[in-house]
């Protein structure tokens, strides 16, 4: 054999020993790259549809009032307490299958803002600036939590969808609205055979509306929207109340009946209020199912207070008009007392105009206060030769009924003036002097800064009689501020009004409002809902029987992260701190603070993730079966991962977290050869710090804003092989040296964390040796020739 043969063959053998170290290294490190990130559970809603036989077997909204657009009253009251979403237990336990049904086919639609009923909407709200008008329920759907994530249970009649850009970008802004059916068709085309019920959606359940706001509860990615229709429904009819009065003066007027809705006065009878004044009629409105006159009319009686100085003037002129104009055949029965019955036909429009004029009244001067009650400080100028006329202080009792200021006496020709001094301020509100009538004539009111002058001339054999009319205005108000850490963004604000003792309010506000900030730990004020600046609500009763509940509405939770509630301040008008998992607040107006500043103050919280990574052997002999991996979380978070034979690791996709919680990892099957022994080792590491040794199996918690990464090793041992010798390998059948195992507790690199160093060099090194021992050999081969 020549020298350079020898030297080539050298050569060869230090290229191979490179080669097989090069792919020992290729199969027992892990390559670098990111592992796969789990997108968290999109927004999404549930849309379900309910169809009942009668308009009782539907538990009502929050709010029994005369926004309610069925065309008949609701069955059980709401059963859905403060900050509660609309969930599918709930909705059972208040309206069960059956006698309700399942409704598939259904079609509902969002919008950017909403409208009115009108004739052409069949009388119900729309929303308008359309984003979808083809989410339609199906047979059944699977049931989600508020995570998004399944609960094994099933829903009839409904259909999931979730958010589309559009939509997610309008509930980012608090403008989201769904409705039953589409904007041209709110029935869906069906009105001859359903008519609308109730619609509850997020967490709006408060007027029942055919329209509801959608808003997502702090860390919720799924919210429900429960619609219920009425098969087969009644016609429709209308019916217009007038309020009329005779000669001059002004007053609020109670209409009790089960025309209304609601209970405005909380006296267990519904009820409806018209304010009218000389020349200015007052009317209400109702759409409402056909009627027999004898089993179901629909009725409404004045209730004049006693004493109020007003009488009904005959009985109530009530008129039926076809749809064409004509002669309706809706039967009505009227009485002296005001009491009107109606049996309604579909289409038909009955308008009753009820007359009261005031009678002359007690004595010579009269208050009156509407609104609100309270004391006025009142003197009388006399005409020359004219007795004087002592007056006290008067204080009302009661809104809408007159007390004496001056009793009946003899008067004389000329002119008297009532001097009325203007109430102080007290914080409550505002008074003011609105109408001043005289013998059945309005009189001219004269603002002199301090006081109102009214002035009556007095002829010859006149018995006069005024009466002086005060409407009070409250003057409670809330303002908001907003302040965001850690980013920017679009807040939502309601401000709800409700009795003490009934505990917050939520769905619907009465007042609306919104914040955007542009610049962190900077005070923003919040806007009205219409765009204009000063509280989010005004003219608010100062009234230690009321409470306002002021509620925030946060931007939804993304993958990367949610917006926390870290602090309110509303000064001393706050009634003890944010109730908990809401973001609401409870304010209670004084006359010492009767205008408070509500200051909410967010954080931005980056989701937190967690990154489970598994390391084991590729040798199919020690490893002949998969490998299974489990991932469970208290928050319903689950993964798995199958690690076939031949491969050296894997990992399960990055779940995100916008909440705190528990994991647990196991391991059910390492698959092991039956002959061959594992030792398995774990460790956590949080935000790239010190890598601690843990247990499979124990909980560890995961949090908002922290990176958690979870490995484990598997390290395997078989048992020793006989000896025997190995020919020397060629280039072209050398054997793929096995990698050996990971040591015990030795994990693979997963990012830059350095794991990879200490094998490289080692292999480095043997490079080196190799390559070094077979030079000097060619070296000394080469000496031999020379």
């Amino acid at each position: 054999m020549t020298r350079d043969v020898r030297e080539r063959r050298l050569l060869r053998l230090w290229a191979l020993w490179c080669g097989v170290l090069l792919v020992a290294v290729g199969g027992g490190v892990p390559a670098y790259g990111a592992q796969p990130r789990a997108a968290e559970n999109p927004l999404s809603i549930t849309y379900v549809a309910r169809d009942c036989p009668q308009y009782s077997d539907i538990m009502a909204n929050k709010a029994r009032n005369n926004i309610q657009e069925s065309l008949r009253d609701l069955g059980p009251n709401s059963n859905y307490g403060s900050s509660e979403a609309v969930s599918a237990a709930k909705e059972a336990a208040g309206t069960p299958l059956p006698p309700c049904e399942p409704l598939t086919g259904w079609t509902f639609s969002t919008g950017r803002n909403i409208t009115g009923p009108t004739a052409a909407t069949q009388n119900l709200s729309t929303v308008t600036g359309p984003i979808r008008q083809n989410i339609t329920t199906s047979a059944s759907t699977p049931e989600l939590d508020a995570a998004g994530n399944p609960t094994g249970r099933t829903l009839q009649g409904a259909v999931t969808v979730p958010l589309n850009d559009a939509e997610v970008a309008a509930v980012n802004a608090n403008a989201l609205w769904t409705q039953g059916g589409t904007p041209a068709q709110p029935l869906n085309g069906k009105q001859e055979q359903y008519g609308f019920g109730a619609l509850r959606c997020a967490q709006d359940a408060l007027n029942g509306d055919n329209v509801e706001r959608v808003s997502f509860p702090s860390g919720a990615r799924h919210v429900f929207c429960y619609y219920y229709a009425v098969t087969p429904p009644p016609g429709a009819g209308t019916i217009k109340v007038v309020k009329h009065i005779e000669g001059a003066g002004q007053g609020d007027f109670r209409m009790n009946g089960n025309l209304s809705y609601a209970d405005t006065n909380n006296d267990g009878v519904n009820d409806f209020v018209l304010s009218a004044s000389t020349g200015k009629d007052a009317s209400q409105t109702f759409v409402r199912g056909e009627s027999d006159i004898d089993s179901n009319p629909w009725t409404f009686q004045e209730a004049l207070e006693p004493g109020s100085g007003w009488e009904l003037v005959g009985s109530p002129d009530c008129v039926a008009r076809a749809a064409d104009g004509g002669t309706g055949r809706s039967a009505i029965r009227t009485d002296s007392a005001g009491k009107v019955e109606i049996g309604l036909v579909e289409g038909e429009t009955v308008t009753c105009t009820y007359t009261n004029s005031r009678s002359g009244g007690e004595g010579l001067l009269q208050k009156e206060t509407l609104g609100g009650t309270g004391t006025f400080d009142i003197d009388l100028d006399v005409p020359p030769g004219a007795p004087p006329v002592e007056v006290n202080p008067v204080t009302t009792t009661r809104p809408g009924v007159p007390e004496t200021v001056a009793g009946s006496q003899e008067v004389v020709t000329g002119t008297y003036t009532a001097i009325e001094h203007k109430p102080a301020p007290d914080g409550r509100g505002t008074w003011e002097l609105t109408s001043a009538v005289c013998d059945g004539e309005e009189v001219p009111i004269t603002d002199t800064g301090d006081t109102w002058r009214v002035a009556h001339e007095v002829t010859a054999d006149e018995n006069p009689h005024c009466l002086l009319t005060n409407t009070y205005t409250p003057a409670g108000a809330i303002a908001i501020e907003k302040v965001t850490r850690g980013g920017t963004g679009t807040f939502g604000y309601g401000v709800t009004p409700h009795p003490a003792v009934t505990g917050p309010a939520d769905g619907t506000a009465l007042y609306r409002g919104e914040a955007t900030t542009e610049a962190e730990d900077a005070v923003t004020p919040a806007v009205r809902e219409d765009g204009e600046p000063g509280p989010v609500a005004n003219e608010l009763r100062v009234d230690d029987r009321l409470r306002y509940t002021v509620q925030e509405y946060l931007p939804p939770a993304t993958d990367a992260g949610r917006w926390v509630l870290e602090s309110v301040d509303c000064g001393d008008a706050q009634v003890g701190p944010v109730r908990p998992g809401s973001s609401s607040v409870e304010v209670r107006l004084t006359p010492e603070d009767p205008r408070p500043t509500c200051r909410f103050t967010n954080r931005y919280e980056a989701a937190g993730t967690l990154d489970v990574i598994k390391t084991t052997s590729d040798d199919e002999k020690l490893r002949p079966d998969a490998a299974h991996l489990e991932l469970n979380c208290a928050d319903g978070t689950e993964a798995g991962i199958d690690i076939e034979p031949g491969a050296s690791g894997g990992s399960l996709p990055q779940q995100t977290f916008t909440t705190a919680t528990t994991c647990t990892v196991t391991e059910p099957s390492n698959g092991a050869a039956a002959d061959a022994d594992v030792e398995t080792s774990a460790s956590l590491m949080v935000d790239d710090g010190e890598q601690r040794p843990v247990n499979l199996g124990e909980p560890f918690e995961v949090r908002p804003g922290e990176s958690t990464v979870f490995r484990v090793a598997n390290a395997f041992t078989g048992p020793s092989p006989s000896p025997s010798p190995s020919p020397t390998p060629g280039p072209s059948d050398s054997p793929h040296p096995s990698p050996s195992p990971s040591s015990p507790g030795v994990l693979p690199h997963t990012g830059d964390d350095g794991s990879w160093l200490a094998p490289t060099a080692g292999i480095a090194f043997a490079l080196l040796l190799g390559g070094g021992v077979l030079l000097r050999m060619a070296w000394v081969r080469r000496r031999r020739y020379q």
